[in-house]
């Protein structure tokens, strides 16, 4: 059967000489493998290139319920970005965001809400000036999504984030636990939008903590995570 799809590109596997599978986050049947015949031909100018980290594509692939890997008809650029691709800061939170969702996210689970949030987040990141924050606000509000957000009608002033329970704490404390300060800022950012970013006061050693810590969170909230590693970029830029 041929499906005409939206998607948001995560991540490429060489599968032949001439062929990749492209790993994407489809609208209609959530993340799913496509099979590109011919897209390693013209390596430097191929599918890796056109459709770089998150790319909005619109896609046509036969899908089977008997198959976990559909060939592709067509894969064409939906909307393309200004600034994501080529401003330092945004390609490199570009890129966690890129590795976080794609290990994230389960395979071929349709998520609607899921996939509508990554898609306007990231129109709103091109259009906007670069924050700092950004990678911060888009992985605490992507935990709503996947059904994992801290309880924040649990937090009080002093407590601490349990990372294993997603609530706030203000005894019985552990070495696991976030700290109060990382825990409060937390709280800050999932209160907040893009139009908010600007207005926080987080400084660098903080930013780092709390990258950490949710890091942690994730590994401890979902299966599929073992490991982030593109985050260490992201202290490089912004030390």
């Amino acid at each position: 059967m041929l499906l005409a799809d939206q998607g948001i590109v995560l991540h490429y596997i060489t599968y032949s000489e001439s062929s990749l599978i492209i790993k994407v986050l489809t609208k209609e049947k959530g993340v799913i493998s496509l099979l590109k015949k011919g897209a390693r031909r013209t390596a430097s100018k191929g599918a890796k290139s056109k459709f770089p980290a998150l790319s909005l594509v619109s896609v046509e692939y036969y899908f089977s319920e008997k198959r976990d890997l559909y060939t592709t008809k067509s894969i064409e650029l939906r909307k393309p970005f200004k600034s994501l691709h080529n401003q330092i800061y945004k390609s490199a939170a570009l890129i966690f965001m890129n590795e976080l969702l794609y290990k994230a996210i389960p395979q071929e689970e349709k998520n609607d809400e899921l996939f509508r949030f990554v898609e306007s987040f990231l129109l709103e990141m091109d259009r906007v000036d670069y924050d700092p924050n950004t990678h911060l606000l888009f992985m605490l509000q992507l935990t709503f999504f996947l059904g994992i957000s801290p309880d924040v009608e649990s937090y009080k002033p002093g407590s601490a984030l349990d990372l294993l329970e997603g609530t706030f704490k203000s005894e019985g404390r552990t070495k696991g636990d976030a700290s109060p300060p990382a825990s409060e800022a937390i709280v800050t950012i999932m209160g907040t939008n893009f139009e908010g970013l600007s207005a926080l006061t987080i400084n660098r050693t903080l930013r780092k903590e709390i990258l950490e810590t949710l890091i942690r969170y994730y590994v401890y909230q979902l299966e599929g995570i073992k490991t982030i590693n593109s985050h260490t970029v992201l202290h490089e830029l912004l030390e």
